[in-house]
């Protein structure tokens, strides 16, 4: 996917006369994708030269943008040519994309964090965020158990609130009582569990709870000191 510039920069109207072309580069992308991540996992920070590593990133970011670009092609190839061969194919290869980028990125988080450089930079087409509350004894009802706070401000409208998630508070109630305290803005909350191994958040949403990996909200909100993970068991915090 690294190649994948020739993809966004087509016209916007692709005749389906490519589409034999489309499958064969998007097939030799994501091969080219898959062996550069087993080539990563099997690299220790040491062996990992940093230039590299980030050139690799901000290519993969990109390719994003060409592979959401090659899906709203197929879209209008389905409409405009519902029975052409190999559709179907591409649509398989079109959904395999995010996860091999997604374990890319995961084994380039871990080398960045091997080289204690987790959160000390800002990610392509990101803004840092603003640590704009830290309260170590906050409670969700006055009597209630105290958790740790941290509410970070990406912008205007969009917040990011980790909780300590010791005991057995119910997740909605934290929700309710952020949703309270912030009526005019989007909060992402999630339960974060400090650990001396490397910390564990999970994200609460209306449909339940799912696990959000250290590396990418260290990264996400610049948070190196604040949060660890489990490539960093010698740093304090």
């Amino acid at each position: 996917m690294r190649n994948g510039q020739s993809v966004s920069e087509e016209p916007a109207e692709l005749g389906i006369e490519v589409l034999p072309v489309a499958l064969a580069g998007l097939r030799a992308e994501l091969s080219e994708a898959r062996a550069l991540t087993l080539e990563l996992a099997g690299m220790t920070a040491e062996q990992a030269d940093c230039s590299w590593c980030d050139q690799l990133e901000a290519e993969y970011h990109d390719a994003g943008a060409a592979q959401a670009a090659m899906a709203r092609q197929l879209t209008r190839w389905r409409l405009d040519h519902p029975d052409a061969p190999g559709l179907d194919d591409l649509a398989g290869l079109v959904a395999e994309v995010e996860p091999v980028r997604q374990a890319l990125f995961a084994e380039l988080a871990r080398l960045r964090c091997a080289h204690g450089l987790s959160g000390t930079s800002v990610l392509p087409g990101t803004s840092r965020a603003e640590l704009v509350r830290d309260e170590p004894q906050w409670t969700v009802q006055p009597g209630h158990e105290q958790h740790t706070l941290h509410v970070w401000r990406e912008d205007d409208t969009h917040l990011v609130a980790v909780v300590g998630a010791h005991g057995d508070e119910s997740g909605d109630a934290v929700a309710a009582r952020l949703a309270a305290e912030y009526p005019d803005h989007e909060v992402d909350l999630l339960m974060w569990t400090p650990s001396s191994a490397g910390d564990r958040f999970e994200r609460r949403t209306s449909q339940g709870c799912e696990e959000v990996r250290a590396h990418d909200l260290i990264d996400r909100l610049g948070a190196g000191r604040q949060y660890r993970c489990g490539c960093q068991p010698g740093i304090g915090r």
